[in-house]
């Protein structure tokens, strides 16, 4: 499963948010802070807006704040507003394989792909951030 560089730059962006919740961040402020190209962050926080991930306050002293609490924002949530997340596409080719029409890979990619299921679904952005220590993920 390849992530889109749309998924990975809204993790960062919720990733820095998740470490510095007592700030409100603009679209301006995080595409510096960040290095991730301003017309393509605001793409990504309107997307992240109407999803309900983030809230966007208007005014002079507006920006956009995290909706909910960070252990209840799932991996998979942030990633199912950008990304397909059917993994019927088989691994090493562009096409659909399964139990009746198996790839080379079918059987030995099912631990793997279960795991990376597993990740997604069970980790939360509060778990990545207590984690890690990268503010500029992407420079």
């Amino acid at each position: 499963m390849q992530l889109s560089t749309t998924t990975k730059y809204a993790i960062a962006i919720l990733g820095f948010m998740a470490k510095h919740q007592e700030n409100k961040y603009s679209s301006k402020q995080l595409s510096e802070i960040l290095n991730i190209p301003y017309k393509y962050l605001s793409k990504i926080m309107t997307k992240l807006t109407k999803n309900e991930i983030l809230i966007s306050i208007k005014g002079k002293y507006g920006g956009f704040v995290i909706v909910k609490n960070i252990k209840d924002i799932k991996i998979i949530d942030i990633v199912a507003v950008f990304d397909d997340i059917n993994h019927k596409e088989c691994v090493l080719l562009d096409i659909k394989c399964n139990v009746d029409q198996k790839c080379i890979m079918h059987d030995k990619w099912q631990k793997p792909k279960c795991a990376i299921d597993d990740f997604f679904t069970q980790t939360t952005l509060a778990e990545l951030v207590e984690k890690s220590s990268i503010v500029k993920i992407f420079q």
